[in-house]
């Protein structure tokens, strides 16, 4: 309901005034800055003139004066940055607030505006800006530092500002206008995922919220905000932990073309970016012997481009990557730790310390060690106890002892002589004995259990300074990798979002995310978000169909585009794809992904149509990673993408089957508004969960 013209000439004042608030404070701030840098400058300049005269002392102190008058300095700069992106828009919501008699206009913004402790703008991330989010009009509530505050919300309002002027101001009723959030639905996407934080809904803000539960898992439908609320997440926790940084936060993501897909978010948010990386480039901190490791982009890549997996190699691949595996991989490393031994004593000097004395050093005195660590403080003491260098002698001693094994302590041969043996043989179902290449590309199947092995048998590492992981995808990883993770993050607190839906391992699926909290004990809490934001009801009927589901809850109305299905001749799709772009911009489509099944049709169709579609780019693992307006890319880096228009494609031998479905899934449910498909007319049907 749009207020009347008397309400909105007195918002118009109150954005004045608040605008005027932000100015003056940009101004202030910017004098003190460069007074900051000037006198830091001069301290810097007092050091260098006088260091001939300055003793030690005197120059640590004034350099630990320097570097504190940086990080204040820089500091001030990063409020000033969040000040100048409020001119911009500097809130979004009010809510008026009645408790103990009292009733307070709160207004509410991505940063907060205050002045001689007089709060114009709330942080979205206050707790009484749950107000907004939590509540229509009526009894309402929030958790402040001393206890709960309870009143009444009488007026909710929301704004579209830019610069100076109110664009729309209306007051709702309910949590989020349903009006504004079709609205912003409607816009194109862009190039890069952008904040939510004006269209927050309540299940996603208890998600953003929650600081009571170590372990959140969220099971979320295509286009639910998976992705959004995690990084909403990250920065209400940083808001909330003044000791908690952005280099204490870390996220695992699916791709680097995802990773760039979400990198403004959190600067929008006013918060450094945090740490990411994907599993595999996180494992090569710890296994170096391989010039490259397999990626899980490549890995997939490798089951979808060949049309008929032998099957030796399906059943090898599958129970490497099976919870099963885990257990024997356990067994094999428990009968390590029960059967090695040194089978002879060693002479160090004049100092013999016999088999029986090594063996106790190995199995009870050091038993608190991982196994194989154990030869190092084994080491140490021989070289304590001859009164020898262990910093220089260590490695020889530590050398020596290890000679005098009755086993193999590296891990790549006992994975090897592991895959070799006739009980792999049989657990797995093969009809041979599987053979480790052992060579310079590590393969992701392999990854996994040779990085267990690894840290089981030396150790897992210590003294990171992560304090939360976010782990996007989760569908897409095996218990076995949240068992390692857990294990290196021992202080962090985690936050796994994934859907079972979009799982494009064709080797390792689950039946609920949830299984997932097996690996924390089940202290998990566990939440399921069962409304998409992204797709049309059109795309989302069709997308169902593809696997047989009708959980799904399309938010976005009905824009009455169908989805366009047609056969299309590989001598003639040229044609027909830039006739289907030119459809889509002229629908007003701006942002239009063509995906295709594998990587070597996204090549060979990309090559076809460079020179006709200047405007495109090439989107894959090894190559762009920003996005255009017009892309072509493979399925699998599609994951977590969306786009204005998608048409997927792939030609008439190469067709989406049974195995591929919930590739084609994912692919179909990146589309926002228009989907066409190539090909498939009749989406793959499975029964239903």
């Amino acid at each position: 309901m749009n207020v009347s013209p008397e309400e909105l000439e007195l918002e118009k004042k109150y954005l004045k005034k608040t605008l005027d608030i932000i100015k003056a404070s940009i101004s202030e701030d910017d004098a003190r800055i460069q007074d900051k840098i000037n006198s830091i400058n001069e301290m810097k300049r007092y050091i260098w003139e006088n260091n001939a005269t300055l003793d030690d002392a005197e120059i640590a102190s004034g350099m630990y004066n320097v570097n504190n008058e940086v990080g204040s300095t820089n500091e001030r700069i990063r409020r000033l940055q969040k000040l100048k992106r409020s001119l911009v828009s500097p809130y979004f919501g009010r809510v008026d607030f009645r408790s103990n008699g009292y009733t307070d206009s709160i207004y509410i913004g991505i940063n907060g505006i205050t002045k001689d402790l007089d709060f114009y703008v709330f942080d979205w991330r206050t707790p009484i800006a749950s107000l907004f989010y939590n509540y229509g009009i009526g009894d309402a509530s929030y958790e402040a530092p001393l206890g709960v505050i309870k009143g009444t919300i009488d007026l909710k309002r929301q704004y579209k500002i830019n610069g100076e002027n109110i664009e729309r101001c209306f007051d709702s009723e309910l949590n989020i206008d349903d009006e504004y959030l079709q609205e912003i639905l409607s816009h194109a996407s862009s190039d890069k995922m952008t904040n939510i934080v004006n269209t927050i809904q309540r299940e996603q803000n208890e998600i953003i919220r929650n600081i009571t539960d170590r372990y959140l898992i969220v099971q979320g439908i295509a286009g639910s905000g998976k992705t959004s609320v995690a990084l909403h997440r990250i920065a209400y926790l940083l808001y909330q932990d003044k000791e908690l940084t952005s280099n204490n936060v870390l996220i695992f993501s699916p791709n680097e073309v995802f990773s760039e897909y979400i990198s403004d978010v959190l600067p929008d948010l006013g918060e450094d970016n945090v740490l990411q990386s994907t599993f595999s480039d996180f494992a090569k901190s710890y296994i170096s012997d391989y010039n490259e490791i397999e990626n899980f982009t490549s890995f997939i890549e490798r089951y979808y481009k060949t049309e008929n997996i032998a099957e030796e190699k399906y059943k090898s691949t599958k129970y490497k990557l099976s919870n099963n595996f885990k257990e024997f991989l356990d067994k094999y490393i428990n009968k390590i730790k029960t059967t090695i031994a040194f089978n002879k004593g060693i002479v160090i000097g004049n100092k013999e310390i016999t088999k029986e004395e090594l063996n106790n050093l190995l199995n009870n005195r050091y038993d608190r060690y991982p196994f194989f660590s154990r030869l190092d403080a084994i080491a140490e003491y021989i070289c304590d106890s001859n009164n020898i260098s262990y910093k220089k002698y260590g490695k020889v001693v530590r050398k020596k002892i290890k000679g005098l094994l009755n086993g193999d302590t590296n891990v790549k041969n006992i994975y090897s002589n592991i895959l070799s043996s006739e009980e792999y043989r049989t657990k797995a179902g093969l009809k041979q004995n599987e053979i480790f290449t052992n060579g310079k590309i590590l393969k992701y199947d392999d990854l996994l259990p040779l990085l267990y092995l690894y840290f089981e048998l030396n150790g897992y590492p210590k003294g990171n300074t992560i304090k939360h992981v976010i782990i996007d995808e989760a569908q897409d990883y095996t218990l076995l990798q949240f068992e390692i993770l857990k294990k290196i993050f021992t202080r962090a607190s985690f936050t796994i979002l994934g859907d079972i839906n979009q799982t494009i391992n064709p080797y390792y699926i689950y039946s609920n995310l949830n299984e997932v909290n097996s690996v924390f004990n089940q202290k998990g809490r566990y939440i399921e978000l069962l409304k998409t934001y992204r797709s049309s009801e059109e795309i989302i009927d069709y997308s169902n169909q593809i696997l047989g589901i009708n959980n799904v809850c399309s938010v976005r109305k009905s824009n009455s585009i169908p989805v366009v299905l047609k056969d299309v001749e590989k001598s003639e799709v040229v044609k027909h794809l830039l006739e289907d772009i030119k459809i889509m911009k002229e629908n007003g489509m701006k942002r239009i992904a063509i995906i295709t099944k594998n990587n070597s049709e996204t090549i060979d169709l990309y090559e076809l149509l460079r020179e006709q579609l200047e405007e495109i780019s090439l989107v894959n693992e090894s190559g762009k990673k920003s996005l255009s307006d017009t892309v072509i890319l493979p399925s699998y880096i599609s994951k977590g993408l969306e786009f204005d228009g998608v048409i997927v494609y792939t030609d008439k031998n190469h067709l989406y089957q049974e195995k591929d479905k919930y590739l084609f899934y994912v692919v179909c449910t990146r589309a926002q508004h228009s989907l066409t498909v190539y090909n498939q007319k009749k989406p793959i049907l499975m029964k239903k969960r």
